[in-house]
């Protein structure tokens, strides 16, 4: 019989079987329980990096439309999910960027490279403009093709408006450094140029390439260095600005420059100062015109004494004159008598004395000269070659050697001869005793030069020198550092007002122990003019008749002297202290000739002149006036507009004789 068990499934080993199954079956429905979980949590942490990153993550498909994108898309555009999903790249970038963008795509399908932060602009759903930098790759299948594009978007908006809000700062900052009329510069702590606008190399004359790291030794001159440091080290140490400090700068070419600074420290983002800048401000013009300012207020002034002098001049020469000419004359008569050694030797003492005062009244009436010189053209070389002439004998005796450097190409101009010969003459003698009180010896050179339209005469001697405090006083009237009998202080001021009439200037250089140069400027004037009172000369006595004089005076010492000389030549003379006595005497008597005092008390020597034409013009025809107020305007005007003749006070017998032989011969 067969055995049926070998056909039939064992129960026990099936019931084993059916559990290892649901086993395996329960490990991979853990498994898949594990890895559906994995899965989960990948996908939350990729939503959680998408939706927190700050950039914006996107998909597209190969059409460029959105598959997918984080937040910061939906945000940055202002679209809601639903409106963005599918949508057209065409849709959010400007018509005119279309092109390029699809390019950039098309780059990136045919190479498969991707591209990095290429900037673009998306426009928002409200239609504002937001700057991008986006970083393109290319999205792959399982089988590495292209299927799209993912990329990460940067919002650079506010970025690009802060660069934009610095470059125009910063070309607004350009415009104003480069259109303003100041400088503006920056250095280091060593104090070379690290920055500057073109007016500072304009001012200085140096190409940029050449100022950049130049040091502020190279353009400031040797004496200020040290007080330029001392003010850069004082604000480096305290930290505060100092405010226009001048300083000198020297051009490239030489030219020195005045500027004023306003420096202030630069500091680093820690405060520490780590150089200067400042602004620097050309004064140059205005220091000039300051300097003029106060040369013409010191020309006023100086003028201004003048003038107080030559009023004083004017006016005291008539109350000086009067007196010394009757102690010259008389003097000069005393003199003419056989008198005792003694006595004569006096008298000439009394005669040196007063013609040393009329030597300087005759200085003080030329000083307050008030009428214009007579001008003929003159060659200026001819008038100091003549002058030094003059002087040679005394030179030589004093051991002083002459150099003569005259341009031979001076051009002539129109000048009173004798006056310049009078300046000319002053110099010489003046540096001609600096350098005898100075060694016994000495060198004058005597330069001219032609600058321009200005003839330039210098005198240049070895002497003792100027001090620097006497350099503007020496033109002063009656300023001297000459001991008392050496100079009256006269001399520089008649030669000031004499180089003033003709329109130049004089004025003195020196050193002292150096020597001292005296400069003569001139105009080179081309129009001859002739202006001006000439003053009557002296000719050779001639034989006279016996005449009737009047003559009228205030002073009687004049009066007595001139009726003591007219007297001794034979001829009859009265004399009034008084125009009103004049005019009772010409009443009564017939008289030759009428001399005639210009300032006196009461009734003037003009006023009664003015009356002896109205009662007889032949009368008045013979009044020849005497006067030492010949200098002064009113006096000048009048005589120049009358043509009337003069005597100079104060005079002695020979002049007074002369003069009147003279006025014989000629009719009067």
């Amino acid at each position: 019989m067969k055995d049926n068990t070998e056909g039939d499934s064992d129960p026990a080993v099936e019931l084993r079987r059916l559990r290892q199954r649901v086993a395996e079956l329960e490990v991979a429905e853990a498994e898949h329980i594990k890895a559906e979980e994995a899965l989960r949590q990948s996908e939350e942490r990729y939503r959680t990096l998408m939706e927190e990153m700050r950039e914006g993550y996107f998909e597209t498909d190969l059409a460029g439309n959105y598959t997918f994108f984080n937040d910061v898309i939906c945000s940055q555009l202002g679209y809601s999910r639903e409106e963005l999903m599918d949508m057209n790249y065409r849709a959010y970038i400007p018509k005119e960027d279309v092109k390029t963008i699809y390019k950039v795509y098309n780059e990136i399908y045919r190479t498969g490279k991707p591209r990095r932060l290429y900037p673009a602009v998306n426009i928002a759903k409200d239609g504002t403009s937001i700057f991008i930098e986006s970083s393109i790759l290319p999205r792959r299948n399982s089988r590495g093709e292209i299927i799209g594009f993912r990329g990460i978007i940067r919002n650079i908006t506010e970025s690009k408006r802060a660069d934009e809000a610095l470059s125009q700062s910063e070309e607004k900052y350009r415009t104003i450094l480069q259109e303003m009329d100041e400088g503006y510069y920056e250095v280091d702590l060593a104090g070379n140029y690290t920055f500057f606008n073109d007016v500072i190399y304009t001012r200085l004359g140096y190409e940029k390439n050449e100022l950049k790291g130049m040091s502020y030794k190279v353009y400031t001159p040797e004496e200020e260095i040290e007080a330029v440091f001392k003010v850069y080290n004082n604000v480096y140490r305290t930290g505060q600005p100092q405010r226009w400090f001048p300083v000198t700068n020297v051009a490239k070419n030489g030219s020195r420059i005045f500027v004023e600074n306003s420096i202030l420290p630069t500091r680093n983002t820690e405060g520490q100062i780590i150089g200067f800048r400042g602004i620097s401000r050309d004064v140059t013009e205005r220091k000039r015109m300051e300097e003029e300012r106060q040369q013409l207020e010191q020309k006023a002034q100086f003028a201004s004494r003048l003038a107080s002098v030559g009023e004083m001049a004017s006016g005291i020469a008539h109350e000086i004159n009067n007196p010394l000419t009757g102690v010259i004359g008389y003097a000069q008569l005393l003199l003419q008598e056989d008198l005792p050694h003694n006595v004569r030797k006096d008298v000439e003492t009394i005669n040196d004395g007063a013609q040393r005062v009329a030597n300087v009244v005759q200085r003080l009436l030329a000083f307050a000269r008030q009428t214009k010189p007579q001008r003929t053209y003159v060659d200026i070389n001819d008038v100091i070659d003549t002058t030094l002439d003059l002087r040679a004998y005394h030179l030589q005796t004093s051991n002083i050697m002459v150099a003569r450097q005259l341009s031979p190409d001076l051009s002539v101009t129109v000048a009173d001869a004798g006056q310049l010969q009078q300046v000319f003459l002053n110099l010489i003698v003046n540096a001609e005793t600096e350098m005898s009180l100075a060694r016994g010896h000495g060198k004058l050179t005597v330069k001219t030069q032609q600058v321009g339209n200005i003839i330039r005469i210098s005198f240049k001697d070895d002497g003792r020198g100027i001090a620097s405090e006497n350099l503007e006083r020496i033109f002063e009237p009656f300023f001297t550092t000459r001991q008392v009998g050496q100079g009256t202080g006269l001399g520089l001021s008649v030669c000031y007002g004499i180089i003033s009439e003709h329109g130049g200037r004089i004025y003195a250089e020196s050193k002292p122990g150096r020597g001292a140069t005296v400069v003569v400027e001139l105009p080179i004037v081309t129009e001859d003019r002739q202006l001006g009172l000439p003053e009557p000369e002296a000719p050779e006595k001639h034989r006279q008749t016996r005449e009737q004089f009047l003559v009228v005076d205030d002073e009687p010492l004049v009066t007595d002297f001139i009726k003591k000389v007219l007297s001794e030549e034979g001829h009859l003379v009265d004399t009034v202290n008084s125009a009103e006595n004049a005019l009772e005497m010409v009443n009564t008597k017939k008289y030759r000739m009428i001399l005639l005092d210009i300032k006196m008390p009461g009734m003037s020597g003009i006023e009664l002149y003015k009356r002896l034409q109205k009662i007889s013009p032949s009368l008045a025809r013979k009044v020849v006036f005497v006067t030492g107020d010949v200098m002064g305007a009113r006096t000048t005007a009048f005589l120049s507009k009358a043509k009337l003749p003069y005597i100079m006070k104060p005079f002695d017998a020979r002049q007074l004789n002369s003069a009147l032989n003279r006025l014989f011969t000629e009719g009067r």
